[in-house]
């Protein structure tokens, strides 16, 4: 695996600096965990994106006024700090499903499901939400789901790879009416930018909001500099490796 400065210096397109991979990247504390994250200057003008601004200002007012958990922390694995905001992103994510009401819901990348049941727990009645992975949730040790999860047809796994263009297509019609998807996928600087050639092909019923996880990683800072559709850096309100809202416009 490349060395952080190595990364860096292949995303910045700029040699690698001494000063970079030496002590700026330590640790400044003890902490459970943690990774190195990047910031980058914005360096164009670009239009203010007004949906994604009103839809950020609801979703922080309903944060701000309490959003309950009580259930989600009784859950077997299940980790407190989903409470923690800002700093982390399901707060957030919870907001966003009361804000946009959507019916159709793609998460990509399942991981332990914590993302999934809280997006889940706060859908409309009518809504219905997929999670894609290429694990199976029952071999994730610290999954929280249940079976009893995917008894009422609303919340679904499907272990594909989305960033396969046959896979992708028999996903097509599924794709093609969803309203928002989460996107925490393996941000190697490849599943990215497959799935963002594919995407140009779909027709939307209306344009989709996108959210993608951590967009302050090096592998996810020239990819999220890059994206033309109008966009929002909400990482001070979501999660603190980056958080980035899209308001997909076909780019």
């Amino acid at each position: 695996m490349p060395s952080i400065s190595g990364l860096v210096s292949r995303v910045l397109r700029r040699p690698r600096s001494t000063e970079m991979a030496g002590a700026a990247l330590a640790p400044p504390g003890q902490f459970d965990g943690w990774f190195n994250t990047l910031a980058m200057s914005v360096d164009k003008h670009t239009p203010i994106p007004t949906r994604l601004v009103n839809i950020a200002l609801d979703s922080i007012r309903l944060i701000a006024n309490g959003i309950p958990f009580d259930d989600l922390l009784q859950r077997k694995n299940m980790q407190e700090w989903i409470t923690i905001w800002p700093g982390e992103h399901y707060l957030l994510l919870a907001a966003l499903m009361q804000t946009l009401r959507p019916r159709r819901v793609i998460e990509i990348g399942t991981d332990t499901g914590m993302s999934s049941l809280v997006m889940h727990k706060f859908l409309p009645p009518d809504g219905k939400l997929t999670t894609f992975d290429i694990r199976p949730w029952k071999t994730v040790d610290e999954t929280v789901f249940e079976e009893a999860d995917f008894k009422g047809g609303t919340l679904e796994q499907r272990l594909v790879d989305l960033s396969n263009p046959t896979e992708f297509e028999k996903h097509r019609a599924m794709l093609e009416e969803t309203d928002f998807f989460f996107i925490d996928a393996p941000k190697d600087n490849v599943f990215e930018y497959k799935l963002l050639e594919l995407f140009k092909g779909l027709r939307f019923k209306q344009p989709p909001i996108l959210l993608y996880d951590d967009t302050k990683l090096p592998s996810m800072l020239k990819f999220w500099h890059e994206l033309k559709s109008p966009k929002l850096d909400l990482t001070c309100f979501g999660h603190w490796s980056g958080t980035g809202l899209v308001e997909w416009q076909g780019a």
